[in-house]
């Protein structure tokens, strides 16, 4: 099996400073902090910091924060507290999967369309809606202009699981959901926030009065809130970089199409669409030689589905590729990328 060296999917391993943080943590807050013992009072002051230094990291404030153990389901509670049968839910067609599944099961929705360059269509928003809004886009690295999207509907839950901390929520916001990955956190663990529990009820069966189930892991919790406070991007780096490797796929391979190209995006993310190949193969072929990258649709890649995001902009949705940028990238690694690539592509 060929190495891989250069890694350019969503997956990267925990830094050092995380796992150490969740190793220590499974030895000191193992112990239940809703119970009375020394060693449950202990975890129940490391939550506590864990959750204030999350709070902090996110711009919101720690009474508006639920930690919920399954990331869909922090995305089902946080859209379905605010519905009920006559709430009209407006839907982005660019949204993640999930959140366009449960749209099905509410029959008073709609699918908000989105431009060639990504953009929602935003007069076609119902004033009365539940929007839900995906502030950055996984797949594409394209952001959305929410301040201008907010006052369009009459209410907003913002999707920030691929934003995390790098775009902040604003003002008039509802629901947000977080997702630790996007901060180099352990998955597992999702960030709901509610910003008027007045206008928010649990949806599933219940006797007491809760906004999540309960039952997640203090050691994650932990990890995320450590990863969140030593999280840091050099922006400029990632915008250059960003660059450079959309000048050098242009040059190199002219007939690819650089998806965002007319778009505000986050540097962090970036497709080609390479017509005439296809995705599954050039993944496996790139692998060989030790490039690894993803493709399909960012929220179903296990099967390599159509990118629903790439047909709702109107692009090829065969011989796409997705490219994750990080800080330890330089240069030399998308020389090597792009390189391997046009190898590759020699093949069709």
């Amino acid at each position: 099996m060929v190495r891989v060296t250069g890694n350019f999917t969503s997956e990267a391993p925990l830094s050092e400073t995380v796992s150490k943080a969740i190793s220590a943590a499974f030895e000191a807050g193992w112990a239940d902090p809703k119970k009375v013992s020394q060693a449950s009072q202990r975890a129940k002051i490391l939550q506590g910091h864990a959750l204030e230094a999350l709070a902090t990291g996110l711009g919101i404030r720690v009474d508006q924060m639920e930690i919920v153990g399954e990331s869909e389901l922090a995305t089902y509670l946080c859209i379905a507290g605010f519905l009920d049968s006559t709430t009209h839910l407006s839907v982005g067609a660019i949204d993640r999967g999930k959140i366009r599944a449960f749209t099905r099961t509410h029959e008073n929705h709609s699918i908000i369309p989105v431009d060639s360059n990504g953009h929602l269509q935003i007069e076609t928003i119902s004033a009365d809606s539940l929007l839900t809004l995906q502030i950055v886009n996984g797949e594409t690295g394209i952001v959305q202009d929410i301040e201008a999207l907010k006052p369009k509907a009459e209410r907003v839950v913002l999707d920030a699981t691929y934003s995390g901390p790098r775009i902040g929520l604003g003002e008039n916001w509802d629901g947000a959901i977080f997702s630790a990955h996007s901060w180099g956190g352990p998955t597992g663990l999702t960030i709901m926030a509610i910003a008027n529990s007045q206008q928010w009820r649990y949806p599933l069966p219940h006797i007491a009065p809760i906004r999540t189930p309960g039952g997640y892991s203090l050691p994650l919790l932990l990890g995320a809130a450590v990863a969140l406070e030593n999280f840091k991007e050099d922006n400029a780096k990632l915008d250059s970089l960003n660059h450079y490797l959309r000048t050098k796929v242009s040059t190199s391979i002219p007939s690819a199409i650089i998806v965002g190209q007319g778009s505000k995006t986050l540097s962090n993310f970036q497709t080609i669409v390479i017509p005439g190949t296809i995705s599954e193969m050039l993944v496996r072929e790139l692998e060989a030689h030790a490039i690894s990258v993803d493709a399909g649709s960012a929220c179903s890649p296990a099967d390599l589905a159509p990118s629903h995001v790439l047909a709702a902009m109107g692009l090829p949705t065969e011989g796409s590729l997705r490219i994750t940028l990080r800080q330890d990238h330089n240069e030399a690694d998308i020389d090597a990328l792009v390189q391997a690539l046009v190898e590759v592509c020699r093949n069709f």
